[in-house]
């Protein structure tokens, strides 16, 4: 039966050019080789090397053996740098947390590069509403959280990392036809709101007096506010080119207008973090939204 040592002196007698330069490489000696490479032929029935040459040349079933093996060797490689990676403790995956407001191009692509850089430490990431990553934090489905949103700060470390602007926007044609002048216009729209998916959970912006049309979707709930039926709070960023395109109004009373809301970056108290961990929570704490 084939192993992977004989497909390794192959690929060492391809890569050095002579058998004689595998073994030095490999630390075997050259009858050990010659033997190895003699038994993988026999298991397959063929001759992988034309010996009647000074340096031993691939024949044609060496040529597609050689191809096909290249997929073995680098499968074994990575294995052996995933047991590595072990031994240094390092976690098999991390999970993150996001409230969609708190996402941006610069952190996704911080992100991104991050989990390149740590191939063998899969990067989960969810992107949750309201109180959800701070739940998900406090009942350890995730370990770093990102959210405005917290109430149970008593165990969470948090990290200030920046402000994302919410807006109330409305549709400029529906804001005409329905001819918003006060606060108090606004009572007979529909306010578009986030529902909070726990019982106890966060709300954000409620017009005291008003119709509610509670989604569960970010996205939906900005298309729903371009098409005209509703009103809300959208992240800045999310509706800064239709607010210049004079497609959105931005609404500005009492109760409704733009406010700063606070990102932060959260985790347990005392939570041990491995190596990897640890250094996406440092980069993180220097991050700025």
């Amino acid at each position: 039966m084939m192993t992977f040592d004989q497909v390794l002196v192959f690929h060492k007698i391809v890569e050095k050019g002579s058998f004689k330069a595998a073994a030095s490489d490999l630390h075997k000696t050259q009858p050990a080789i010659s033997f190895s490479i003699k038994k993988l032929e026999e298991d397959l029935g063929i001759e992988l090397f034309d010996r009647s040459s000074y340096r031993p040349a691939l024949t044609s079933y060496g040529k597609a053996f050689y191809e096909k093996s290249l997929g073995v060797i680098q499968s074994m490689s990575d294995l052996e740098q995933l047991g590595q990676s072990f031994q240094q403790k390092v976690e098999p995956e991390i999970s993150v947390s996001i409230d969609g407001i708190g996402l941006n191009t610069d952190l996704l692509t911080y992100l991104k590069i991050f989990a390149d850089d740590h191939p063998f430490t899969k990067l989960n990431m969810s992107v949750d509403i309201l109180s959800e990553t701070e739940r998900r934090i406090l009942l350890g489905e995730a370990q770093i959280g990102i959210t405005h949103f917290l109430q149970d700060k008593s165990q969470l470390e948090i990290h200030l990392i920046g402000h994302v602007k919410m807006v109330p926007v409305m549709n400029r044609e529906l804001y005409k036809q329905k001819k918003i002048k006060t606060q108090h216009d606004l009572q007979g729209i529909d306010q578009i709101v986030i529902g909070d998916k726990n019982p106890s959970g966060a709300s954000f912006g409620l017009l005291s007096e008003g119709k509610k049309w509670r989604i569960l979707d970010g996205q939906f709930k900005r298309e729903i506010i371009l098409a005209g039926l509703g009103w809300g709070h959208m992240p800045f960023r999310s509706v800064e080119r239709e607010l210049k395109e004079k497609k959105l109004i931005a609404l500005e009373f009492a109760e409704v207008h733009s406010r700063d809301l606070a990102i932060n970056l959260i985790r347990l108290k005392k939570h041990h973090f491995g190596p990897v961990a640890k250094k996406l929570w440092e980069d993180l704490i220097s991050f700025h939204l």
